[in-house]
């Protein structure tokens, strides 16, 4: 396989999903000609630092303008055919054509963050660049079908230039272990903040407690809004009934799925949610906000129940039925493993190389 550069700005340690997904690509073709750049600090083999003063201070523009000063450069130096950039909100804008073919991967938009959350309508600003970043590209690749939708209606790119490759777990880290289901509890993991929908899950939590006494909230993560959440629990007189986690290692979240009834993924949108293929891996049912990138997965009663975001007593409604009923995920699709994610991505790598 010819040589490939692969620009992000999250990858190994994580910061967030992106980090997540680049680093599953990394450890499934690192020994296949692919190089990875990113402002991350590590020691991993073929990965090459991006050391560049202005990412200290604007993080992915730094890494934008870095890589629109030095692009030239790093295709002569690493003898690059193909280039890959992880772009969408919180990834890498690159807006230059250049001699090489170029792969974007949108892992959601700037339109849904300024859309949907409605005090980040600054983020607009950043629309024209993102919409000419997919216009240069010669492929786009969308983590899921909502993604998709967005950048065919809201930015105008033809459908012919992208392709679905949903994120993806491995087997081997995700599955139904038999660990004992801890009596009436709900899960939530991921960070705790506006966008994650957090406020709505605990603020739903009085409805389920009405009903169900002894029910039981995880909330496993970090993030800027945790004492705000930690005082709403208080004030809602939930100690009893809300527990904060903290952060969950990598190696203990598939027991943590695997013993919880249901797992709630409450967000504003999603460019993916990892959480809902980790849960469903495991087994467990998903109850999740009727948003993008979340409805692009739940797609079936078999997988858990949709609810409208902001709805508090739907959402306590489907918590409900699931401790009062519980019973385990339909299995999911081979199209959320990795193997089938690492073929995907090498095929199109494959036929966009000269």
């Amino acid at each position: 396989m010819a040589n490939t550069g692969i620009i992000t700005y999250d990858f190994f340690p994580f910061i967030g999903g992106i980090g997540r997904v680049t680093y599953t690509l990394y450890r499934e073709v690192k020994n296949k000609g692919v190089l990875f750049f990113s402002p991350a600090d590590n020691l991993l083999p073929g990965h090459i630092r991006i050391n560049f003063w202005a990412v200290r201070f604007i993080k992915q523009v730094g890494v934008s303008i870095w890589l629109h000063l030095n692009i030239h450069r790093i295709i002569s130096k690493y003898n690059l055919d193909t280039l890959n950039v992880h772009s969408g909100a919180g990834g890498v804008l690159f807006f230059r054509k250049i001699a090489i073919p170029v792969i974007i991967t949108c892992h959601h938009t700037y339109w849904q963050q300024y859309t949907y959350i409605k005090s980040q309508f600054w983020k607009r600003i950043f629309i024209p660049f993102e919409r000419k970043t997919y216009q240069r590209a010669d492929k786009i690749i969308c983590d899921c079908e909502d993604t998709k939708r967005v950048l065919l209606e809201r930015y105008n790119i033809p459908e012919e230039k992208m392709i679905v490759i949903t994120c993806a777990i491995d087997r081997n880290n995700f599955y139904h272990s038999g660990h004992k289901k801890i009596q009436s509890s709900i899960l939530y993991i991921g960070r705790i903040d506006k966008r994650k929908g957090v406020e709505f899950l605990i603020r739903s939590m009085p409805y389920v407690v009405q009903h169900i006494p002894d029910a039981q909230l995880l909330v496993g993560g970090k993030g800027s809004d945790l004492d705000k959440m930690r005082k709403l629990v208080s004030q809602l007189d939930l100690e009893r009934n809300v527990t904060f986690l903290g952060f969950i290692p990598d190696d203990q979240l598939n027991a943590l799925y695997n013993k919880a009834q249901c797992v709630v993924v409450p967000s504003i949108f999603e460019g993916f949610g990892m959480t809902v293929i980790e849960a469903l891996g495991a087994g467990t049912r998903v109850v999740g906000t009727d948003v993008d990138g979340i409805r692009s997965t739940v797609t079936s009663g078999d997988y858990g129940a949709l609810v409208p975001y902001g709805d508090h007593q739907s959402l306590a409604g489907a918590i409900m039925a699931e401790l009062k009923e519980p019973r385990r995920a339909q299995q999911l699709n081979p199209e959320y493993y990795v193997d089938q994610f690492r073929d995907s991505y090498l095929k199109v790598l494959k036929e966009a190389t000269p």
